[in-house]
């Protein structure tokens, strides 16, 4: 079999008709000798961790440890199994090829249909050597299955792409959908709205827009009316990208479908309403939080993607030096005091609260959180929940569970003077607690809390630590290349003048933004002796700072510049953060 990456059904069809015997041969094998992408003692070393006790596939091992791309590791599978690799981003698939198999079967499976040759149907697969499944899926749908290699991801995003496209074009040709006008609000009409919301196209394109943000990793998905249409997108990496448009037709009967899961009142349409929805992908739990607000072009939807499995994190994988771990896991062995986590909304504060919680856990203490939502529900941990329709503001909440007998307190964020005094006193009577603020850096929260009426004398006694914290976008590793700097650039970020500096070109992979996925930049400030002294005195910004940075703790700004120097950000993307 041909050795490429397959891109289209020309290629694919050329690729099949060639029949080679493959030699059996190791993965390992083929990737030093054939492919020449990592080194004889590097295969070795793998393999003697295997030997070790690491229970991990080989092709998982090369990923880990960044010797591999997901894509080279597929590549390398492909010329072992003699079987095409095909990149499903650059695929285009017809409307009777999606036909052949029903969207249930292909989600069930994992699979997604390519292109039929003669009485064959090509399918893409993770793993094509997964008999049972293929021996099923021949039996239900009554024709020959040939596997193809893609990666899960790929099946996915391709499932969600391609099969919403199918079910849009049956939802507009649907003569029932067609929206009632909008004055149609009386009771007797409600069924007849809720009834459309429950037809199967209209279900299946909802599920599938849904999906697609899931899979893309997107934190949030829009669906925006406008004058002639719908437009959808998903905002992947902290920033929004166009995914869609569709017909303004169907913006009602998608609304009604949202209402209706999201247990809100469909005939209402003047007010904001807001929604929950928790759903099931695999043995994933992942729980969607709906916005819905009324414009002048119709009523305007925002899901919360709230994934468990990638939202809690462990403290380890939070993307942090080991110099900052190490402060971080001096601050929260500690049995009392004041420790926050402080940076502008979406910076993952709360993810570094949920990541920080995960680790004090494994001391057995007694741990109660104080949330507004309760984002991720974590095992062992009594979360409460404020809820400000029924007057239980943080600070009523924080006095409560001061009686609940808590070790560890989390208090979703201080968001004004009584619960900053409230959580101030609770550090002094012997519990440690750990909270949010909106602020621009470590220093500045310390002067923030005082502003807030926060007595400094109590404030230098209680609080311990302070983490500021923002997220930028890494380099997408498939188009990643060095690029040309210009003086003053260098200037800014300290870098030498011939210091190679990297930035992603745009690819498929990630969406032609030359970036993909997101790692920590921070700062930890110790509260010593010498800076509770500063405290205390109501020292001016610049000399905590400079007293600060004597000690020890590394800024934000030096932080993203390792970052740079290392090829993972980009400078126009170093730039773009006020650090």
């Amino acid at each position: 079999m041909q050795e490429k990456i397959i891109r289209s059904q020309g290629e694919l069809r050329a690729v099949l008709s060639l029949q080679m015997s493959v030699p059996d041969r190791p993965m390992g094998e083929i990737i030093v000798e054939k492919h020449k992408l990592i080194s004889r003692i590097q295969l070795n070393s793998l393999l003697q961790q295997q030997k070790g006790g690491v229970n991990k596939r080989l092709g998982v091992m090369l990923v880990d440890q960044g010797l591999l791309s997901q894509e080279q590791v597929y590549v390398a599978l492909a010329a072992k199994f003699g079987i095409p690799y095909v990149r499903l981003d650059e695929f285009d698939i017809h409307s009777d090829v999606l036909r052949r198999i029903p969207e249930e079967v292909a989600f069930r499976y994992n699979i997604m249909p390519l292109v039929v040759l003669g009485r064959r149907l090509v399918v893409a697969m993770e793993n094509p050597l997964d008999l049972g499944s293929i021996e099923a899926l021949t039996f239900a749908i009554n024709l020959k299955l040939e596997a193809v290699i893609s990666p899960l991801r790929d099946i996915a995003v391709a499932q969600s792409k391609y099969y919403s496209r199918f079910d849009e074009h049956e939802a507009l040709q649907d003569k029932e959908l067609v929206p009632l006008p909008y004055h149609v609000t009386q009771t007797g009409s409600m069924h007849i709205i809720e009834a459309r919301a429950r037809k199967k196209p209209l279900v299946r394109l909802l599920n599938a827009i849904v999906l697609q943000g899931i899979v893309r990793g997107a934190s949030d998905i829009n669906i925006r009316p406008g004058k002639d249409g719908i437009k959808v997108y998903y905002r992947i990496d902290g920033q929004l990208q166009f995914a869609r448009a569709m017909d303004k037709s169907l913006l009602l009967p998608l609304i009604c479908r949202i209402k209706v899961l999201g247990s809100m009142d469909i005939a209402e349409r003047r007010l904001p309403q807001d929604g929950h929805v928790s759903l099931m992908r695999g043995k994933r739990h992942i729980d969607l939080r709906v916005s819905v607000i009324p414009t002048v072009d119709g009523e305007s939807i925002v899901i919360r993607i709230l994934d468990k499995e990638v939202g809690v994190k462990q403290f380890p994988d939070l993307g942090l030096v080991k110099s900052q771990q190490q402060k971080l896991s001096t601050l929260i062995s500690r049995q009392s005091g004041l420790f926050l986590v402080v940076g502008p909304t979406g910076s993952g504060k709360t993810t570094t609260l949920y990541a920080l919680l995960n680790e004090i856990k494994k001391k057995n203490v007694h741990i109660v959180t104080i949330e507004d939502p309760v984002e991720y529900e974590m095992e062992g941990i009594e979360q409460v929940q404020v809820a400000a329709s029924r007057e239980i503001d943080f600070a009523r909440v924080l006095r409560s569970v001061l009686r609940h007998d808590p070790d560890v307190i989390m208090v979703g964020e201080i968001r004004d003077n009584e619960t900053a005094e409230i959580a101030n006193k609770a550090a002094l009577t012997g519990h440690f607690v750990l909270s949010t603020l909106h602020t621009h850096d470590c220093v500045s929260t310390v002067l923030r809390l005082i502003d807030m009426g926060l007595k400094p004398y109590l404030l230098a006694a209680t609080l311990k630590g302070v983490m500021a914290q923002r997220l930028v976008r890494l380099n997408c590793e498939h188009c990643v290349g060095s690029v040309s700097v210009d003086a003053a650039t260098r200037t800014v970020l300290h870098l030498a003048q011939h210091e190679p500096v990297l930035s992603g070109k745009g690819c498929n992979a990630c969406n032609q933004s030359g970036f993909h996925g997101r790692t920590l930049i921070s700062e930890v400030l110790m509260i010593d002796d010498v800076i509770a002294g500063l405290i205390n005195t109501r020292a001016p910004h610049q000399q905590i700072t400079e007293s600060a940075l004597k000690s020890g703790m590394v800024s934000m700004n030096d932080d993203l510049i390792r970052l740079v120097r290392a090829g993972k950000v980009s400078a126009e993307e170093a730039l773009s953060y006020d650090v």
